[in-house]
């Protein structure tokens, strides 16, 4: 087998075994498109219609425990963070009703049975305890809904919807700031939230930075996929060095 014939085998068995990104979304990757449906205000899919609803469920219980905080809470700053709360979510709310009727997407009209069992734990405590369950609580699932906010406004294809997301952005930020300046964020705060009364899974994994970073362990990243590349690229040229027909030697 001549030299170049050998290194285009290495070469392509480099590329066939290479592994596959299945992180990286393609315009026409269904999983990331979804169905799209055509609305007056142009075509949404199902993830854009999911963040309506959340955003509605997430005033629901935010906007009536915000109120409670004014009588229940025993920090100054846990009544003005659920003040604030309260009037961004009547915001959010005016908006993301608006918005969805418009679309022609139903939105529910009562909290979830998490939420309504967070309710419930908050509406048994009052002072420092129901300071704990308010920021926790409020602060678990401010963390949870802001990653489906970053995915929607990268993926929209609709307009109005992404506009809508880059509002929400911005706000579920600040609230995840406030609630964390209460200084009554622990470790329920940071975890996924959960049912009261079930056990919270803690937000840091085997490994913290990929938990910090929230990034999903389903891959290379492109970086270590270029990486390698690059060194398959060195191996071929090496081989191709090696093999390389030498002249006679006088």
């Amino acid at each position: 087998m001549s030299a170049k014939r050998f290194a285009a085998v290495v070469l392509a068995l480099h590329l066939l075994f290479l592994p596959a990104l299945p992180g990286v979304a393609y315009a026409d990757d269904p999983v990331q498109a979804g169905p799209v449906e055509q609305t007056p205000l142009g075509p949404i899919t199902a993830m854009d219609k999911e963040l309506l609803v959340k955003v509605r469920l997430a005033g629901l219980w935010e906007m009536p425990m915000g109120e409670e905080a004014q009588t229940r809470a025993a920090s100054t700053r846990v009544k003005e963070v659920g003040a604030q709360l309260m009037s961004d979510h009547q915001f959010l709310d005016e908006r993301v009703v608006r918005l969805a009727s418009q679309m022609g997407v139903p939105l529910p009209d009562e909290a979830n049975a998490d939420q309504q069992s967070w309710m419930a734990e908050m509406r048994a405590r009052t002072g420092a305890s129901f300071d704990d369950s308010f920021a926790n609580r409020l602060r678990a699932a401010h963390g949870s809904i802001f990653p489906v906010i970053g995915t929607v406004r990268a993926n929209t294809r609709n307009e109005a919807i992404r506009q809508f997301a880059q509002v929400c952005n911005q706000i579920v930020l600040k609230h995840m700031t406030l609630l964390e300046s209460t200084n009554e964020v622990g470790e329920m705060g940071l975890s996924k939230p959960v049912a009261a009364g079930a056990a919270p899974q803690n937000a840091v994994n085997a490994d913290p930075v990929r938990a910090a970073a929230q990034i999903p362990d389903d891959g290379p990243s492109p970086l270590v996929v270029l990486l390698m590349c690059l060194a398959g690229a060195v191996v071929t040229i090496g081989i191709l060095r090696v093999l390389r027909p030498r002249g006679d030697v006088k």
